[in-house]
């Protein structure tokens, strides 16, 4: 098969803003409003909500992690901010005419941080993990086997054709380690301690606390940044010191008080609090999907079409957000986020398509049935009560205040005669339990610069497996028409094709009643005026500390 050479694959053409969720380069801020001249040294302290539940890459994706991992390990390619793709520990790749075998040429002399090279050897190690390990996330790359050529040169063939393939070796989905790390600890070891986290990046761990925090260095050989960085050579900073700190108000009064130079994720309520202390707030929307309720059409009552949709239009989306985040975070519209890539896969369309509708909501419920109310005022059908489970990951629920939040809206559901009961469970077993299908509803969210990343959680394939796996799909649905459309958005190279797939699958979502799309998420940094240099990506989280530099 003829290969062909390719530095931008044909689908980001269009994406104008293709940033990964966490890919190698983004747009930078400088708080102050002046730019200044960067200059080299001192220890940036940066207090983030919540410590990685688990620190490799390639099990979990989380974004905590990636934002720290984006600065301790390279990527295979970098994504720049116009949405092509740029050499990053790769100088060039080709794909073949049938999308199936990708060749790699690897840049020579980068060392890991342990002092080990980077080699084709060493790459394929970490391209194999997948295939040794199937309970990791990226077993949905679809690689089938990984060859070296020589050195610097690595040939990767898929089981099939994957049109967001280099999109993922372009995020901290993807961290390169150090094959002495690979050979000699357990995939386990990876998961529990940062310790191990050796790339070749620009900083490396320098010491770790279980529960309070971790301290990067300057990774002083790096040589090697790629060109969608503002610099060359080492990094700014001397060190980074980021504490695990969950409680909001503690890490304000960190800021105002000097002891943090940044904090992250300020609820919007708080964003006042921080402005008027003369600091900084930086936002940034997020691309991917937006927070979401997911809706289980295979289980009574969300079987019936009417009270999926009568759920949705019982709740006053525009209310609550104006009570929860005072207005800060903005109604989503579609399960597609805006300038999600390629650019246009958002249809603008369905925008003030549906809404708040609470009367009807009450026709469509007498339609499926409950026409009874009980004593405490809930809608009964043959003498059950209108019950739906809700299921939460216990993790995420203080994050944008979702707690709140879900409470909000389980609490204003009663005035149609829906009863909601939420329910938290542990991280570790929050999938496994989805899987046994006994919940109504799921929310979630999911950063990523790629069209494909909003739809895969609607598709049959993500759906969670009963010993958790890493099924994306809460609601368990399996719908032919979204399974099509994901076919053609997950293998086509034509960012039209995709596009038009996109639009189909949303409409879907809706039209049925699948999912509630509720707002858009954003980054919430504060920041010191000190603070020069800092980095976003599409989803709003900070590349790496690369660029950052203290003001002096």
């Amino acid at each position: 098969m003829k290969p062909k050479k390719l530095l931008i694959p044909a689908l980001v053409l269009a994406a104008a803003l293709g940033l990964s969720a966490c890919s190698g380069s983004a747009s930078s801020t400088n708080p102050s409003g002046e730019a200044g001249t960067p200059v080299s040294g001192g220890t940036l302290t940066y207090f983030a909500n919540t410590e990685p539940p688990v620190w490799d890459g390639q099990r979990i994706p989380s974004l905590n992690a990636n934002s720290i991992n984006s600065s301790i390990f390279d990527t295979l390619v970098a994504q720049d901010k116009d949405g092509s793709y740029k050499p990053d520990l790769a100088t060039g790749w080709e794909i073949s005419d049938d999308g199936l075998t990708y060749t790699f040429t690897l840049r020579e002399g980068v060392t890991f941080h342990d002092g080990t090279p980077f080699n084709a050897e060493v790459l394929k190690q970490n391209l194999d993990r997948p295939l040794n390990e199937p309970d990791l996330a990226t077993v949905s790359t679809g690689i089938a086997e990984n060859v070296v050529v020589d050195d610097d040169t690595l040939e990767v063939h898929l089981s099939r054709p994957n049109a967001a393939f280099i999109h993922a070796l372009s995020t901290p989905h993807w961290p390169i380690y150090s094959g002495k790390v690979l050979s000699e600890h357990t995939p386990a070891e990876l998961s529990a301690s940062p310790e191990l986290s050796i790339g070749t990046g620009a900083f490396k761990v320098k010491e770790y606390t279980k529960g309070s925090q971790l301290v990067l260095e300057r990774n002083d050989d790096y040589d090697w940044a790629p060109e969608t960085w503002e610099h060359e050579g080492p990094a700014y900073l001397d060190e980074v010191v980021i504490q695990f700190v969950p409680e909001t108000q503690a890490r304000i009064g960190a800021l105002t008080s000097g002891q943090a130079d940044a904090i992250d994720q300020i609820p919007p309520l708080n964003i006042p609090e921080v402005e008027g202390a003369g600091l900084t707030v930086l936002e940034k929307d997020n691309t991917g999907t937006p927070y979401y309720l997911a809706l289980n059409p295979n289980l009574a009552p969300f079987d019936d079409k009417n009270v999926r949709i009568a759920f949705r239009e019982a709740i006053d989306i525009d209310g609550l957000l104006e009570g929860v985040y005072n207005g800060v975070q903005k109604k989503a519209w579609s399960t597609t986020l805006p300038d999600t890539p390629p650019v246009g896969s958002f249809d603008e369309s369905l925008v003030d398509s549906w809404g708040y509708d609470p009367e009807h909501a009450v026709k469509l419920l007498e339609q499926a049935g409950y026409t009874d109310v009980d004593d405490e005022g809930y809608r009964v059908k043959d003498g059950k009560r209108l019950t739906l489970q809700w299921d939460v990951d216990s993790l995420y629920v203080q994050t944008d205040q979702r707690q709140q939040l879900g409470e909000a809206i389980a609490s204003s559901l009663k005035d149609v005669g829906i009863e909601v009961i939420r329910t938290p469970y542990d991280t570790a077993a929050y999938t496994a339990e989805l899987a046994k299908g006994k919940h109504h509803i799921a929310d979630a969210s999911r950063g990523y610069a790629d069209v494909g990343t909003s739809v895969a959680p609607f598709a049959t394939i993500s759906i969670p497996s009963s010993n958790g796996g890493s099924g994306i799909n809460y609601g368990l649905l399996s719908d032919p028409q979204i399974d099509a459309a994901y076919g053609v958005i997950s293998t086509s190279q034509d960012p039209e094709e995709r596009i038009a797939a996109a639009y189909e699958v949303q409409h879907r979502i809706l039209d049925e009643g699948y999912a509630v799309p509720i707002y858009i998420p954003k980054k919430i940094v504060g920041t010191t005026n000190a603070v020069q240099g800092w980095k976003f990506d599409a989803v709003g989280y900070t590349d790496s500390f690369y660029d950052v530099w203290l003001h002096q």
